[in-house]
């Protein structure tokens, strides 16, 4: 099970302002730009950011409505499964984290009513994690390779047709306790700014990227790691 602890992230100001979408004319200002490249040096600085990796595949033994067995007795239940990876042979899962410094960070300018320091770091935690899934699925489809197999794009609990528990399972299939992620209340992924990942792989599976699941998902509205969550706080 490859476990990665040395990913490299190098991030612009140019890539945080992108994230934030039409909005991105109104928020450019002197002053924004300047406090975010402040806010990249000192992430860099004080290692707010410290991403980490861990993913492993499975091959499938057994499925039915609604479930898929894999070798070692593990079932990850889900109704999107079959309809989204209809071919699939063997799942990955994965998880990657950016560590908990940043969203610590975060909440003592909360507390201190630093609001605006607060929003922006966030937002940049955010793009971090999304790079850093990024890479975690470009690892996903270089490992499907050496098997002659194809990935399909990524899939995660709590997006429509994988319920939220099941992140547990994905936990316990790549031990991510090894990489400081634990499963926090109502399921959720601590620390905050992680993701986990299902990915079928297969011959000729139908890849779609992440941004095409955001697009459709019914959770994009109060997602915490939806591509554009900039809070207008500038003035």
């Amino acid at each position: 099970m490859p476990v990665i602890t040395d990913v490299q992230l190098p991030l612009t100001v140019e890539e945080i302002t992108a994230s934030w979408g039409p909005r991105r004319a109104r928020l450019t200002s002197t002053r924004m730009m300047t406090m975010v490249s402040e806010l990249l040096a000192r992430a860099e600085a004080n290692r707010w950011i410290q991403p980490k990796v861990s993913f492993d595949v499975w091959p499938i033994v057994s499925s039915g409505l609604g479930w898929i067995e894999l070798s070692g007795g593990s079932r990850i239940f889900s109704r999107a499964l079959g309809h989204h990876i209809p071919r699939a042979t063997q799942i990955a899962a994965g998880v990657c984290t950016i560590g908990p410094a940043l969203e610590e960070q975060v909440s003592q300018w909360f507390a201190a009513s630093d609001r605006l320091r607060a929003v922006m770091l966030d937002e940049i935690g955010t793009v971090v994690l999304f790079r850093l899934g990024e890479q975690l699925e470009g690892m996903i489809r270089a490992a499907a390779a050496r098997l002659s197999l194809e990935a399909s794009g990524a899939l995660s609990p709590g997006e429509d047709g994988i319920e939220i528990s099941q992140q547990a399972t994905v936990l316990k299939l790549v031990r991510g306790e090894t990489i400081g992620i634990l499963q926090a209340t109502s399921a959720m992924l601590a620390p905050r700014k992680s993701l986990s990942m299902l990915f079928g792989l297969g011959s000729q599976m139908r890849y779609w990227s992440r941004g095409e699941r955001c697009v459709v998902c019914s959770a994009r509205d109060r997602c915490p790691h939806r591509r554009v969550q900039t809070v207008e706080v500038a003035t």
